[in-house]
């Protein structure tokens, strides 16, 4: 049942960000979508059994942890960063396992995905605040126009 409302929640609110989101909405989409294909890639040639470190998903991590970075600094939004926020829950995740071998496989998964939920409710959330500035406004700039600023 926790997968069927996860891939409902997925799919709505990924659809929903491409649909009705701005460039940094869309981006977060896309690369979460990326993020899911490579995640069933790595499921297919590793077993998901979380008693030692899982390097394949540590990559994958670390790369949408990176995107959800590059976002965050370049967006014209507050949002991003609590998508930074909670992927770096799942690379702590990871650096305990490496650490300490003995913490219980469900432990080490539920630190990987517990975070799956929240960063699809803070992009739904991203989503319509952005509708709802464009409604208030009319207008809702993307990115900021540099770094330095």
């Amino acid at each position: 049942m926790r997968v069927a409302i996860f891939y409902f929640l997925f799919a709505s609110c990924t659809l929903y960000a491409l649909w009705r989101g701005g460039a940094p909405e869309r981006t977060i989409a896309i690369s979460y979508f990326a993020t899911w294909v490579l995640d069933r890639s790595v499921h297919y040639f590793t077993p998901a059994e979380y008693a030692e470190m899982d390097p394949g998903h540590l990559v994958i991590d670390f790369i949408i942890w990176l995107l959800f970075f590059v976002v965050a600094m370049r967006a014209r939004r507050f949002w991003p960063l609590c998508l930074v926020s909670l992927q770096t829950i799942a690379l702590v995740a990871h650096t305990a396992k490496f650490m300490d071998v003995t913490i219980v496989p469900r432990a080490y998964f539920v630190m990987q995905y517990a975070t799956s939920f929240p960063v699809l409710i803070t992009l739904a959330i991203g989503t319509y605040c952005h509708q709802r500035r464009l409604t208030i406004y009319g207008t809702d700039p993307s990115w900021r126009s540099s770094l330095s600023r």
